[in-house]
């Protein structure tokens, strides 16, 4: 509990310089506005001073503390210390409407929520029981398992900043700037299963309070913001008929529904893809944490210059741009795709600012990142129609959005929603959907989802301004129930994904008891910077909890990111089943330890017993084995066996 709430002192203290270095630069944010976009800010700037000083002065508590401090310190000396008639402002009558806060009856509804539902989601998210470490849904089994991995590197690892943990040597051309941050917190003396959720649920929370700033500056409506608020994060398409079919097809409708609201694989095999934005990246990608506000604060700021026509809101937002290659890399092609639009249609000679700007912060972060070169960027490719498989490209919208298509066709043509420069600033988003219908922007094709999310928003805000003015003007009962069940088809895909994680009835088996052990056995036994080879699970145990760097992983991240290694796999497989020239292998990548258990023997044809007659093992459990294979290059090895105990991360 102390470091829990140390890291959340630190995180304010991080986030406090953000809303600061905001409010000095006089760019004309509103006090949500500063505060939503402003803590993921100083949280990023401080992750950012962390990564660059933990290189020659190691990842340690003093060094956090010192950063988080260290602003805070340098912004009160700066300003002096406030008096109290500033500190009790805020909770003076009419303070936040003048501020450009003000809330609803049914903003307040709708936030307090979304807080429950976060923090019941969250605390489910990764859970350690006694079969093992388990995850609360499937995206956080497939994903998370990275992001535990960047974190241990980092703060067990001695890995910070970081070579790549799962391909050893080689640039980790990753936006893994989350990591870093709760890397701090670990540092801090928090377990990483504790700190992950803890982190994710802070920022997810911000993150709605920046959806909603940046609509309510859109559409001037708090009642808008907060609908579009809950269109972003539950709306999804018509694949609840999949789940109403199954009800009434069955015997006992509501024993149907409890049994499983949501399937996922019956959704795919329909082929509905356009999947909710919350379960499918903001919960487990995380980077959407940092992108996603850095990306409304880069637009806000670029409306306030259109309407100031002053350089200076120009020069705070191609800078705060130049802060994603580590943050998020999905937002900065976003943003590369609608700023053009927003040129066209607001032309101005602070553009060449902005540009200028971005391009000198960003470009020398990216060369660093990709280690010179293109990365997942190399495999952009002409691809029509997206995912649209079997079916006819309209009838694959319309079916994975439902309303939104209409809707959307009536907000974009209707001039009373909006004033002229917001409708400008959501036109602009929308050339982010034709360029996602025709070209893939990285391997895996589906990951233009994280491009298209930026429309969605856009469409969310326009469809709610669309819905909330048919609300005004047609006050008549059946009208609005009739909007009412309209919303109800836009967002049950969302509220039943909701009730399948709710239920526990997506839950799986991250780790099992043994493997957590065993990651604690191998931080014990075996030095931070050694390398491993292991087998290629996406969740074994010594990359994700040990924080130790392995040859290779799983084949399908290093694909997605545009990393070449069917060499590198060809070469683990050799060492793993001790082939003639294992030894030249091991001394080619400087592997320290090799791990065999059922993965290994079963997948990787692994010569147990062979490498039980050749080299010491430093670490034994009943299903693994870890040898020390530095005799193999002519260094020393360790003499001891260890075996994994019942200790784990959290005691």
């Amino acid at each position: 509990m102390l470091s829990s709430c140390a890291a959340l002192f630190v995180l304010a203290g991080m986030g406090w310089t953000g809303t600061e270095v905001l409010r000095k630069t006089g760019t004309g944010l509103n006090t949500l506005e500063l505060f939503a976009y402003g803590v993921p800010l100083g949280v990023i700037l401080s992750s950012l001073a962390i990564l660059v000083l933990a290189g020659p002065f190691g990842l340690s508590a003093a060094l956090v503390w010192i950063v988080a401090l260290g602003g805070v310190a340098a912004i009160a000396l700066r300003r002096g210390v406030p008096k109290w008639e500033s500190l009790s402002r805020p909770f003076q009558r009419g303070f936040w409407a003048a501020h450009g806060c003000g809330l609803s009856l049914f903003t307040g509804v709708v936030f307090l929520a979304f807080a429950v539902r976060w923090i019941l989601l969250f605390r489910s998210t990764l859970t350690l029981q006694a079969d093992g470490l388990w995850a609360g849904h499937r995206n956080i089994w497939g994903d998370w398992a990275q992001h535990l991995g960047d974190v241990t590197s980092c703060a067990d690892g001695e890995n910070c900043p970081p070579t790549h943990p799962r391909l050893a040597g080689l640039p980790f051309a990753y936006h893994y700037l989350t990591s870093v941050t709760v890397a701090a917190m670990v540092a801090l003396g928090m377990s990483p299963i504790a700190a992950l959720p803890l982190h994710s649920l802070v920022f997810t929370v911000l993150l709605a309070l920046g959806v909603y700033a940046f609509a309510r500056r859109l559409t001037g409506g708090s009642a808008t913001a907060a609908l579009a608020v809950v269109l972003f994060f539950l709306g999804g398409g018509l694949g609840w008929t999949l789940t109403l079919r199954a009800m009434l097809h069955a015997p006992g409708a509501w024993d149907t529904l409890i049994l499983q609201p949501w399937d996922a694989a019956v959704q795919q095999t329909a082929n509905y893809r356009w999947l909710n934005v919350f379960f499918s990246l903001i919960y487990p990608q995380r980077s959407f944490l940092y992108g996603l506000p850095i990306g409304l604060l880069v637009l806000t700021l670029l409306l306030n210059a259109e309407g100031r026509q002053r350089h200076r809101e120009f020069l705070v937002a191609g800078l705060a741009a130049g802060l994603l290659p580590f943050a998020h890399l999905g937002t900065l092609l976003s943003l590369a795709l609608i700023t053009p639009c927003l040129f066209l249609l607001f032309p101005s000679r602070g553009w060449l600012t902005f540009f200028a700007a971005w391009i000198a912060v960003a470009v020398p972060q990216l060369w660093i990142q990709q280690g010179g070169g293109a990365g997942a960027a190399g495999a952009i490719r002409f691809h029509p129609g997206w995912v649209d498989g079997p079916d006819a490209w309209w009838w694959f919208w319309l079916k994975n959005l439902g309303a939104f298509i209409p809707l959307l066709g009536i907000a974009l043509i209707d001039r009373r929603l909006l004033d002229r420069p917001a409708s400008r600033m959501l036109w602009a988003f929308m050339p982010v959907f034709a360029a996602s219908n025709l070209v893939a922007f990285q391997p895996w094709d589906w990951d233009n989802s994280k491009v298209l999310a930026y429309w969605f928003l856009a469409v969310c805000i326009l469809v709610a301004a669309a819905l909330t003015n048919m609300w005004r003007d047609y006050p008549k009962a059946g009208v609005r129930l009739v909007l009412i069940a309209t919303v109800l088809t836009m967002t049950l895909a969302g509220l039943l994904e909701n009730l399948e994680q709710l239920l526990g009835r997506d839950r799986h088996l991250l780790l099992t008891r043994e493997e957590v052990g065993l990651a604690e056995a191998v931080r014990r036994a075996t030095e931070p910077h050694a390398i491993f080879a292991a087998g290629l699970q996406h969740n074994h145990p010594v990359p994700v909890l040990a924080g130790r760097r392995v040859l290779m992983s799983f084949p399908g991240w290093m694909w997605s990111q545009g990393a070449e290694t069917a060499q590198r796999e060809r070469d683990l497989r050799a060492i793993l089943a001790l082939a003639p020239n294992t030894r030249e292998l091991i001394a080619k990548y400087g592997v320290d330890f090799v791990v065999i258990g059922p993965n290994e023997k079963a997948k990787m044809a692994a010569d147990l017993d062979g490498y039980r007659r050749s080299f010491p093992t430093t670490v034994r459990t009943d299903s693994y084995d870890v040898f020390d294979v530095r005799s193999a290059s002519g260094r020393p090895t360790s003499s001891s066996t260890a075996t994994s105990g019942s200790r784990t991360p959290e005691e």
